[in-house]
């Protein structure tokens, strides 16, 4: 039974391709509330390799990051991302999915059940390079982003998969896989559902 619940979860975990994606600031205004509704904590996890977590290969200014998250995407809905804890990971495998092609939502899974925080959002980034085809993957409080693809749609997208949302064919939705330019927006039933399980995930549940 645990074995099938196994599968059922590594095939419900989604993934997205990297094509054609956007940043947002021709088409959007950054909105920023002073005190948000709700918040949520963010880890940040770097994946590394045995061979380069003597020095760090990413130069993310967090700081910016969960900006651009909360003045595109978030705060217009009364949400607020926050920065908890920022650290390392040294994982050959994740950190090299060109290794793992084909099966790389199921070792983002396997890979990441140990080092999860289960009462934050936790976002693995990982080096474009060491990945084909994929520009993010999300599900269960876990993001994986490739550093290239960052400051572009797909982060508020995969974020909404770890917070329970699919997707859809609605034109500039966040979630939606066609016409990337174009995506937004969360339309208000997401919002609700975002909304709901942030407060799941502060509660512990």
């Amino acid at each position: 039974m645990k074995k099938l619940l196994l599968i059922i979860s590594i095939l419900s975990f989604l993934s997205c391709s990297s094509e054609e994606d956007h940043s947002p600031e021709n088409i959007m205004d950054m909105i920023f509330v002073e005190n948000p509704e709700r918040t949520v904590k963010v880890n940040i996890i770097y994946v590394e390799s045995q061979d380069s977590s003597d020095k760090s290969s990413y130069n993310l200014d967090e700081k910016e990051f969960i900006n651009y998250l909360n003045g595109y995407y978030f705060h217009r809905l009364g949400i607020g991302l926050e920065i908890d804890e920022s650290k390392k990971l040294i994982n050959d495998e994740l950190y090299d999915l060109t290794d793992n092609q084909g099966s790389e939502p199921s070792t983002f899974f396997t890979q990441s059940q140990e080092t999860y925080d289960k009462d934050k959002i936790n976002i693995y980034i990982i080096k474009r390079s060491n990945i084909r085809g994929i520009a993010g993957m999300g599900r269960s409080q876990r993001v994986l982003l490739t550093d290239e693809h960052l400051f572009t749609s797909t982060s508020p997208h995969e974020i909404g998969h770890a917070l329970g949302l699919f997707h859809t064919h609605e034109t500039g939705n966040i979630m939606s896989t066609e016409e990337k330019t174009l995506r937004q927006s969360f339309n208000k039933e997401q919002e609700e559902k975002i909304k709901k399980r942030i407060d799941q995930i502060n509660l512990g549940s």
